[in-house]
């Protein structure tokens, strides 16, 4: 009996472990200031936040994998900007391979306009998205058409990009 309980604890325990990934990326940017970037998978939610510090330009995502969406909240603009995940969006393991730079990133770029009108009921998007988003204006992005260089016709100069996603303001 107490053999089958320590293999259930130590069992409860592995799998705990195994069902998060943490990887911190430190950079230097170009003007030698100090980038931080954090990267937690969660496994078993199938969720990944990123997180990067780099004063008013910092920002935070979450991919949701369970339910196809990932959102980003730009701190210096104040507000929170939900995409669709398209079928070729990294998978968590593939996200943490880049992370881990032991994989390239992604070279498609996607490019985004933020729709001018606010979503209203942010809870639509799901738990993980809500938390992210809650409290501060939401916006959904929507997909430019590509030109015929292979480069979305973005209309303005305030782009921001994240994980091969440009976001057009």
């Amino acid at each position: 009996m107490l053999l089958v309980t320590v293999a259930a604890v130590f069992g409860v325990l592995l799998t705990l472990s195994l069902a998060n990934d943490n990887v911190d990326v430190n950079n230097s940017g170009n003007d030698g200031g100090s980038v931080n970037q954090q990267v937690n998978i969660n496994n078993q939610d199938r969720t990944a936040n990123i997180n990067q510090f780099n004063g008013w330009n910092s920002w935070d995502s979450i991919c949701d994998y369970g339910n196809g969406y990932a959102a980003t909240r730009l701190y210096k603009k104040k507000i929170c900007v939900i995409n669709k995940m398209k079928p070729n969006f990294p998978s968590l393991a593939q996200l943490k391979a880049i992370s881990e730079n032991k994989a390239p990133p992604t070279t498609e770029l996607t490019t985004y306009t933020i729709n001018q009108k606010p979503i209203v009921n942010i809870e639509e998007f799901g738990s993980h998205i809500e938390a992210l988003c809650k409290g501060i204006p939401a916006y959904t992005a929507i997909e430019l058409p590509q030109a015929e260089e292979g480069f979305a016709l973005c209309h303005t100069n305030s782009m921001i990009t994240i994980l091969g996603i440009s976001f057009c303001f």
